[in-house]
């Protein structure tokens, strides 16, 4: 049985305003490298075979982090790229359930079933996580991978086998720790 590790990446200036990410390419911030650090060091005494992140920066930069503390192997996958959120990135949580307030009720209680505009299916997002899944599952005992949300809920779902859904984006309160998983 392989066990993931799934680890949501060091804070952004974004995560500190409230505001969507999603594909948008920031750095950490300081506090975002700090929790990445604490967390390496936390996770000396884990047998991890492998680090797996997408290409966007605040996943890549953790990762890195992470690997370099630990000396272990990372890859880069284009396919654990965070999801492309459309017309929500950039804006605040609270203006986003302002200007679309059915469809984001929806969207967190039921992902699949609902087009955010101009944003990236999440039937799609998950083909292309289910692949990567079935990739490294199979080959590794223990992997860790970085996700930013809404990726890592979905993969969370994935993994554990239940109905997708969503952790609110602005109430994330375990971002940069370990959530062990079992495929």
């Amino acid at each position: 049985m392989c066990q993931i590790l799934l680890v949501r990446p060091g804070q952004t200036d974004f995560d500190s305003q409230n505001r969507v990410q999603g594909g948008l390419d920031l750095p950490l911030n300081e506090s975002g490298r700090q929790e990445v650090a604490i967390l390496a060091s936390s996770l000396q005494d884990q047998q991890i075979e492998l680090i797996l992140s997408g290409p966007c920066n605040p996943a890549l930069e953790t990762a890195q982090i992470i690997a370099e503390s630990l000396d272990v192997p990372h890859k880069i996958s284009k396919k654990l790229k965070n999801v492309n959120q459309g017309l929500w990135e950039g804006l605040e949580v609270d203006e986003v359930k302002r200007k679309y307030p059915s469809i984001y009720r929806h969207w967190e209680e039921s992902p699949i079933e609902v087009s955010i505009p101009n944003a990236e299916p999440t039937g799609e997002v998950t083909k292309r996580i289910e692949k990567v899944l079935k990739k490294y599952a199979r080959k590794k005992t223990t992997v860790l991978i970085v996700a930013a949300e809404p990726l890592a809920s979905l993969i969370a779902c994935i993994v554990e086998g239940r109905k997708l859904c969503l952790l609110q984006p602005g109430k994330i309160t375990d971002r940069c720790q370990v959530q062990t998983l079992h495929k």
